[in-house]
């Protein structure tokens, strides 16, 4: 029978749409569920991405029976930053062997893309600054943390039967802790003598955000976040309207312990997030498809037990001050305060060596990888 692919426009195919994971990682248990809210966001096309993006959503049919789903989808702003004429794909899934409905999709994304004058497809992207990059290819043993996607072991095989390649590669590390004083013993003497020394020089200094100027704090670490990462090869800044919908969804659950912020002269040049890991507690959730999941979700909150440093960011012009290493300083003291029993770092590119030198003097190692694929048209 053949295989077909329909667009996504009812509610009953949005609900469809976004269950069809349920049955894809029903045996793998560790799977977590996207929550139902944000991917009826994008579903309602009222995420911030449309508000400079076009994209579409699509379901893979055999009869009547749903096989996979596939979004599809042009960053302009990427796109003219980047001098590319690329569409994306994201938000894939398939079912399980399934190989010729990944192909019909692909087939599809990439005629798509063809009618609108590109002449390359990337992904996975779901769509827009941190969502979901990358297929998994190593670690799919282990739970996925906070802001980390978790994708079918076929995935990534798929894609290169199909014909992509390599665009970019990342990788998620693992700091397991003692849980008592010896683990910031292990913190290299130079960070602490470098941190010692950067107090006070420079008219430096670090602080924790003020949750009460939210707006104003959003628009300022969103300046900072583009500015640091513009010496990457491969980065396009991330547009406002996207770093404030993603900071929104993250504000119900920061904590101002695990945020710093690097001022010089009162203006901020550098800031470091952590999380708590709240994975561990929306496996329970179910999405939050429901009222009474919320409940689960409060209740398992309270046994979170690792926490998420998700990013350093600091502007070039301020590298050598040593303010990252306070920001580093404080972030392991605050972790071992909060007692957590293991922390994430991710997720960095595999050649940042910096990032990857200093994990390593912390006995960090690597526990997922991703990459992201790119294909000619």
């Amino acid at each position: 029978m053949p295989i077909t692919i329909h667009p996504v426009q009812t509610e009953a195919e949005k609900r469809a749409f976004y269950k069809f994971a349920f049955r894809v990682y029903r045996n793998d248990p560790h799977w977590v569920p996207h929550l139902w809210p944000g991917k009826k966001a994008y579903l309602d096309k009222k995420a911030a991405f449309f508000t400079y993006g076009d994209g579409d959503f699509w379901l893979a049919k055999e009869g009547k029976e749903i096989v996979g789903t596939i979004g599809t989808a042009i960053d302009h702003p990427r796109n003219r930053n980047m001098n590319w004429k690329s569409g994306l794909f994201g938000f894939f899934e398939v079912l399980p062997g399934r190989y010729d409905a990944a192909q019909s999709m692909w087939d599809f994304a990439c005629e798509w893309s063809r009618q609108r004058g590109l002449d390359e497809l990337q992904g996975p992207y779901s769509f827009a600054g941190e969502d979901d990059h990358g297929f998994l290819v190593d670690g799919f043993d282990t739970d996925p943390a906070i802001m980390m996607a978790h994708t079918h072991r076929d995935y990534f095989a798929f894609a290169e039967r199909y014909g992509f390649t390599r665009l970019h590669e990342t990788v998620a590390y693992r700091v397991d802790l003692a849980g008592d004083g010896s683990d910031l013993e292990k913190l290299p003497a130079a960070i602490t003598r470098i941190a010692d020394r950067a107090r006070g020089r420079h008219g430096g200094s670090v602080r924790v955000p003020q949750m009460k100027d939210w707006d104003v704090e959003v628009e300022k670490l969103w300046r900072v976040y583009n500015t640091s990462l513009a010496v990457l090869p491969e980065f396009s800044p991330m547009e406002l309207v996207t770093f404030q919908e993603q900071a929104a969804g993250l504000k119900e659950i920061i904590d101002p312990e695990l945020v710093f912020i690097a001022e010089t002269e009162g203006n901020p040049v550098g800031f470091a997030l952590g999380l708590p890991n709240i994975m561990e507690a929306l496996k329970h959730a179910n999405g939050l498809q429901y009222p009474w999941d919320y409940l689960r979700l409060a209740f398992a909150m309270k046994r979170i037990r690792s926490g998420s440093f998700k990013i350093m960011a600091m502007d070039p012009a301020y590298w050598g001050y040593g303010l990252d290493s306070i920001m580093y300083l404080e972030m392991a003291k605050a972790v071992v305060r909060k007692g957590y029993q293991w922390v994430d770092a991710s997720l960095t590119g595999e050649d940042n060596p910096q990032t990857n030198k200093l994990l390593a003097r912390v006995n960090a190692y690597i526990y997922r990888r991703y990459r992201e694929y790119r294909l000619g048209l």
